[in-house]
């Protein structure tokens, strides 16, 4: 999975077919090769239509990695199995690269609440049923999203003790001002091998103008010449971290993507890591 990618959720150049066709289309052209989608976002026909654009030219289908989500409303095992597959009719692909769980169940699906089933009856249905679909080939890999230390445990143990696909991915909130309930699942996940994909990596947007603010990160981004955006994502690439910041805007997509070009000493990432201590940089951070 490359570690930098394009989120293509909550902003207004994500819900319009015409700009989400061309938003891939520029990303894939200017060198990104990660798409972070969802059947949630309802635009997987606009995604898939950029896609088919860039490999048109010149872009190979092998060198994209797509990832989309399965919503709660849809969990269970037979729902899953029938509607993962749909998902490559909307994108006009063969396979995706990942499926996520997009969040923990909040409220049981339709399928299991006729079953009867308990939330965690209903979760090891739906993974059986992805872990399934893994062997099928309709999804190169699986994983969750938003889920806590419990919950992964308690996936881990399905895996484990059932012979299912392991967790490849946790998508999960995550920024220099993360909370210490962030920084555990960043931890559980390191020490089990889950890779992680950050979102809301550069702050939510209503966080820009305070972030733009912290004394620390203006120095380090003076020190670079970069902008404080690719500070906070090469923060994250350094932490391991995959990151999918979204934008419309081909010159934020070539800024984006710019955090490959320089690298964060150990005394920058040393500061960088002190901002979640420090009560005013805390203050930045909130649940979106």
């Amino acid at each position: 999975m490359p570690q930098s990618g394009l989120g293509m959720c909550c902003r207004a150049s994500a819900y319009d077919d015409v700009l989400v066709r061309r938003t891939v289309t520029w990303y894939l052209l200017l060198g990104g090769r990660h798409i972070d989608g969802a059947h949630l976002y309802l635009n997987h026909r606009a995604v898939g239509q950029g896609i088919r654009d860039a490999m048109e030219r010149g872009v190979r289908r092998e060198d994209i990695f797509v990832t989309t989500k399965l919503f709660p409303t849809t969990y269970g095992y037979n729902s899953t199995l029938s509607t993962v597959p749909t998902f490559l009719d909307e994108l006009g692909l063969s396979y995706v690269d990942l499926v996520l769980m997009h969040a923990p169940i909040s409220a049981l699906s339709r399928e299991c609440r006729r079953a009867g089933m308990s939330s965690q009856q209903c979760l090891r249905g739906t993974w059986l049923a992805l872990s399934e679909l893994r062997e099928r080939g309709v999804t190169r890999n699986v994983g969750v999203s938003n889920f806590e230390v419990s919950h992964l445990k308690e996936m881990q143990a399905f895996s484990e003790d059932g012979g299912l696909a392991p967790i490849a991915v946790n998508q999960f909130q995550w920024n220099v001002f993360s909370s210490p309930g962030a920084q555990a699942i960043y931890d559980h996940c390191v020490e089990s091998g889950i890779a992680i994909t950050a979102y809301y990596s550069l702050g939510s947007s209503f966080q820009r103008a305070e972030v733009e603010a912290v004394e620390t990160l203006r120095e380090i981004a003076a020190k670079h010449d970069q902008p404080i955006s690719a500070i906070m994502l090469r923060w994250s690439l350094q932490k391991g971290v995959a990151v999918i910041p979204g934008s419309g805007n081909p010159e934020h997509m070539k800024q984006n993507l710019n955090a490959y070009s320089f690298t964060l000493d150990e005394a920058d990432m040393e500061m960088i890591d002190e901002l979640r201590h420090d009560a005013k940089a805390q203050k930045l951070y909130r649940v979106a």
